[in-house]
């Protein structure tokens, strides 16, 4: 599934509840939708409420997606805003009752559309070839250097230093331009 559009895996998940399909996604955002859950939520086990919502959501929502209306990383964005509002109000209901008023507001964390440009990226990601993906992974998820990718995948520092290099300009691409084909917002 690697390589594969994330359009062409949710069309894979409403037309024959591929499984497969639904992991591929599930690996390349739920990260993002639990970094997400921590973020606006302020708890672990509602981040992972959250991002088990979400997929559910896919799952069974999954043949209403419109690739001609939105991209799937602004789908399942939208479907990420809406769980983690829903689970503050219920939080809220709940604070209420014992009178304290300290959970946070949604959206005041993401004034500067960061969340959403990050689901833009895993998108991005998603079309890059596995070696691709998985050097910027070790780069810039994992936080490791050259030389500890290098060590890491016993690969020579020169071929990963050419494939980080390769891997940004293939992600570069990728942002640039939208499944309609038009040039990306910068």
């Amino acid at each position: 599934m690697n390589g594969v559009a994330d359009e062409v895996l949710v069309r894979r998940v409403a037309g024959a509840g591929d499984e497969e399909a639904l992991r591929a996604l599930y690996d390349r955002y739920s990260g993002l939708i639990f970094g997400a859950g921590i973020r606006y939520l302020g708890d672990r086990g509602l981040a992972e409420d959250l991002t088990q919502d979400v997929f559910t959501a896919v799952w069974r929502n999954a043949d209403s997606f419109d690739e001609s209306r939105a991209s799937f990383a602004t789908w399942i964005y939208r479907i990420t805003r809406n769980r983690a509002t829903d689970l503050i109000r219920r939080r809220r209901a709940r604070v209420r009752t014992v009178g304290d008023e300290s959970v946070p507001e949604l959206g005041e964390e993401d004034q500067s559309g960061e969340l959403s440009r990050s689901f833009d990226v895993a998108a991005a990601l998603g079309g890059l070839s596995p070696v691709h993906r998985e050097i910027l992974n070790l780069a810039y998820f994992e936080g490791l250097s050259q030389r500890e990718i290098s060590r890491a995948t016993g690969t020579p520092l020169g071929t990963v230093k050419s494939r980080t290099t390769a891997a940004l300009k293939a992600l570069r691409t990728n942002m640039n331009v939208s499944p309609e084909g038009r040039a990306g917002d910068e």
